[in-house]
């Protein structure tokens, strides 16, 4: 089984163990956790990630802004980028979508479909490398 790295960025404490404890559970070993979209966009420029899990509402930066900075970069711009959020409106679709987000999670969520998104992205990013 491939080792992936991922990053997680929640800015709430309670939502940040119990995600890396599921993303333990699940057997993701390689998780990178942080507090906010400014943490998350400095160790996505001084590390190697294959995808990111990232909160919408987080201060310093949130999730969408750090979307658009990754998808400017040409190096980031297919790393598979999943926003969770309590966000679901029509508005806050076609926000994340024009920018190029991968998935949506919307809070409150179970482990299984976290870790059919996370799945389901990874096979994506690894099926577009294969195809470039």
């Amino acid at each position: 089984m491939t080792e992936y790295h991922l990053l997680l960025a929640e800015d709430q404490p309670t939502m940040r163990d119990t995600q890396r404890r599921l993303l333990g559970a699940m057997g993701f070993g390689h998780v990178t956790v942080v507090r906010n979209g400014e943490e998350a966009w400095t160790a996505l420029c001084n590390g190697r990630f294959d995808l990111v899990l990232c909160d919408w509402n987080m201060p310093r930066l949130d999730g969408l802004g750090l979307l658009k900075r990754v998808r400017a970069v040409p190096e980031m711009a297919q790393l598979p980028f999943i926003l969770i959020t309590g966000e679901n409106t029509g508005d806050h679709v076609r926000a994340a979508r024009s920018l190029g987000v991968s998935d949506f999670i919307v809070k409150p969520f179970s482990a299984v479909l976290l870790e059919q998104r996370i799945r389901r992205a990874l096979q994506e990013a690894e099926a577009l490398k294969r195809a470039g």
